[in-house]
């Protein structure tokens, strides 16, 4: 439905109150603005009396930009499935209807505004489904891991990062329409896919996590021993409230580091730590096989 005429509207109008209750941090979206689209997930149900019913279980809204110079990106704005619905699989149908979408009407890519991370796991699990049966990434996919398998990563002082290259990226983004920083996430879930037996190769697939997220969090240089991390009180989120800082004479620097305090090593341990287990949960919902 598009939101620029008045049915879309009225509809909308009745959804806010939900929206705004149960999505933190939403706003309502410009009902004015034909840009802006409903995808409404609805359930028909005979009753007793032979007449059908229309039940709403969910819906999405996707606002259309423009890309330079004849095309147009699609962003998912707001998802919401109702509480007694959720759990059942429509967060993922809704997902595939829409990268079906993408791909049918052959927009630039599809990317989300912000999202959560049980709506990114969905996401995730969804877009893993379809690279697995794209046929033009999977030598890339395994050139990664053979090269993984010649095994001592963790041994390494230098351990490369395991990025696809540019021409795949570009491919996925082009066919399946998912954009290049999803894909990246989807590329270390293909590599764990792939290795077997896992366990003797987990130690220098740990490694290749542990270098992307030191370098996501301090930068390419992250291996120099002149950047701290150190926690600071704030009224906003005292638990994630941190400085980084970079002095230029280590040896001078008078700064100190709290001894009770986690240090830089550890906060980076616990962030792999997460990301290693959410791997190997979507790993267990989109593989045929145990992983």
């Amino acid at each position: 439905m598009v939101v620029g005429n008045m049915e879309a509207g009225h509809l909308y109008s009745r959804l806010i109150p939900l929206v705004l209750l149960l999505v933190d941090g939403s706003n309502p979206i410009d009902v004015t603005d034909p840009r802006w689209e409903l995808y409404i997930l609805i359930r028909k149900k005979m009753d007793q009396q032979g007449d059908i019913q229309h039940r709403l279980l969910g819906f999405t809204a996707i606002y259309r930009f423009y890309h330079y110079p004849d095309s147009t990106r699609m962003r998912l704005s707001q998802i919401l499935i109702l509480p007694p619905y959720q759990r059942k699989g429509y967060g993922g149908f809704l997902t595939e209807v829409l990268s079906n979408v993408a791909v049918a009407e052959n927009v630039h890519d599809f990317t989300v505004e912000e999202p959560l991370d049980s709506f990114q796991h969905v996401r995730t699990c969804v877009d893993i489904q379809h690279l697995l049966a794209f046929e033009p990434i999977q030598h890339a996919i395994n050139s990664a891991v053979s090269h993984l398998k010649q095994g001592k990563l963790s041994k390494k002082i230098l351990a490369p990062r395991f990025v696809p290259p540019a021409s795949t990226v570009e491919e996925v983004r082009k066919v399946l329409k998912i954009n290049k920083k999803q894909f990246l996430q989807c590329w270390e879930i293909l590599i764990y896919l792939r290795l077997d037996p896992v366990d003797k190769y987990m130690e220098d697939y740990t490694t290749i996590i542990s270098n992307r997220v030191r370098e996501d969090i301090l930068g390419k240089d992250s291996g120099s021993t002149d950047k701290r991390i150190m926690d600071v009180p704030s009224s906003y989120d005292p638990e994630m409230s941190f400085v980084m800082f970079k002095s230029q004479n280590v040896e001078t620097s008078g700064v100190q580091m709290d001894e009770n305090q986690p240090s830089q090593e550890e906060q980076l341990k616990q962030l792999v730590d997460e990301r290693i287990k959410e791997i190997k949960l979507i790993a267990q919902k989109v593989s045929p096989l145990p992983v």
